[in-house]
């Protein structure tokens, strides 16, 4: 016979409580009366609880502080850690805490982490989906549970938040401009030609889509210039690793690497260290701390920081924002967000200035619901036309949503540039590409 505390956990498990709050309560008391429920991680051991002491965010006013959840890949990566962990600096601004979830790319445990979140009373989840078929599934999700969700870099063509209205806002840096601008300086700096070995990223991820459509772009202006693809890095720097260390043997010479992110950059520069050789080329996506220090010190050529942590707490602030009745119109959910290129000259002061220990924003400000009349978003974020963005693409599986025809676009992009009036990257406000 199961025991009373087994029939608890049970009961806490899988019982539907008419409110969040509810729920809450219920756990709290199973808690003090020394009852360990172990539920509160749906998948993940790293569970943080925000102190609330986070400047004008921190507590002390009626807002609404539902805990949230952060979804990523997997915190092997370096740039889903420096997400979730800009996502857990936001949120503790707030006064907010926040579950990290790892999917591991995988559907079925993403939808299922889901599940979890509805089971636990949860109200919003962000974050960063492996695939397009990944992120449309977790969208759907979200929208039958009535979980509020905010995503990054990877969705479906043609598919919006027109199409969820749980699904609050989709933030992504112009990825095609980005690898075309990339792949420009890489060709310039290799002197207009010679081999170029491309380390895709995960197959079905539309920023791997995109950054290859790119290096295509550039590559027509270069006919010199010769393109052996490896196989996929999967976006994880072993994988890279062992991606160029297989390759090798088929070149006969390289002028350099293009990595499609900065985690797989990484594993190239280790895997061109152990066979000792020097000279080549290597760029990179993303941002990441280690990869802005390779580029200062001679290992890594470029980078295109949006700062991860950055864009996770822009998406959990949104959520914040939607659960305490702040209303974003249509081109607000859908949006680019700056990239600045990152050279060798610019490197340290980018390290210096943007990439402390603790990311140096002012989170609270970004929030419309504390700061409805001078919020700031700290970057660059430039409404999305689906028209302009999927050009050419075929509506096939998804068709644009009629709500776009009457969506004032271009008064949003006067709105957000003005609102963008501080933080460590407004020095380089000019040289941000959304």
């Amino acid at each position: 016979m199961a025991s009373t505390e087994s029939r608890i956990v049970e009961f806490a498990r899988n019982a539907r409580f008419s409110h969040p709050t509810s729920r809450r309560a219920f756990l709290a008391a199973m808690g003090a009366a020394g009852i360990a429920l172990g539920i509160g991680a749906c998948g993940s051991d790293d569970d943080s609880t925000a102190s609330g002491a986070g400047g004008s965010g921190g507590g002390g006013d009626d807002l609404v502080r539902e805990p949230t959840y952060c979804q990523v890949t997997t915190l092997s990566n370096d740039y889903f850690v420096a997400f979730a962990d800009g996502a857990k600096q936001a949120m503790a601004a707030l006064g907010v805490s926040m579950t990290t979830l790892e999917d591991q790319g995988n559907v079925n445990t993403a939808i299922g982490q889901v599940g979890n979140v509805r089971t636990a009373g949860g109200a919003s989840i962000f974050g960063t989906p492996a695939t397009e078929a990944q992120a449309a599934a977790v969208t759907k999700a979200c929208q039958s549970a009535g979980i509020l969700y905010a995503s990054s870099y990877t969705a479906p063509p043609w598919y919006t938040p027109a199409d969820a209205d749980k699904w609050v806002r989709f933030i992504t840096p112009p990825s095609v401009k980005i690898a075309e601008a990339t792949a420009r300086a890489m060709f310039d700096k290799v002197g207009g030609s010679g081999t170029i070995i491309h380390v895709p990223g995960q197959r079905g991820s539309s920023a791997d889509d995109q950054r290859t459509a790119g290096l295509n772009l550039a590559l027509r202006d270069y006919p010199n210039i010769k393109i052996v693809t490896a196989s996929p890095g999967n976006w994880t720097s072993e994988d890279a690793r062992v991606s160029l260390t297989n390759i090798l043997p088929s070149v006969d010479d390289f002028v350099g690497v293009f990595a499609q992110n900065d985690s797989e950059a990484a594993g190239v520069i280790a895997a061109l260290d152990a066979q000792r050789i020097t000279g080549k080329v290597v760029v990179g996506f993303d941002g990441n701390r280690q990869n802005i220090e390779y580029i200062a010190s001679g290992k890594q050529y470029l980078t295109s920081a949006t700062v991860g942590g950055l864009t996770a707490g822009l998406l959990g602030i949104t959520v914040f924002d939607v659960l305490n009745g702040v209303e974003f119109s249509l081109p607000e959910k859908f949006l680019s967000q700056g990239a600045l290129l990152v050279t060798p000259e610019t490197a340290d002061r980018v390290l210096s200035t943007v990439y402390a220990d603790k990311l140096p924003f002012d989170w609270a400000r970004m929030s419309k619901a504390l700061h409805p009349d001078d919020w700031d978003p700290q970057t660059l974020l430039n409404p999305i036309d689906p028209r302009e963005y999927y050009e050419g693409v075929p509506q096939d599986e998804y068709k644009l949503n009629s709500a776009w025809e009457s969506a004032d676009i271009a008064s949003v992009r006067t709105a957000y540039a003005d609102a963008f009036k501080s933080g460590p990257l407004f020095e380089f406000r000019d040289s941000l590409v959304a």
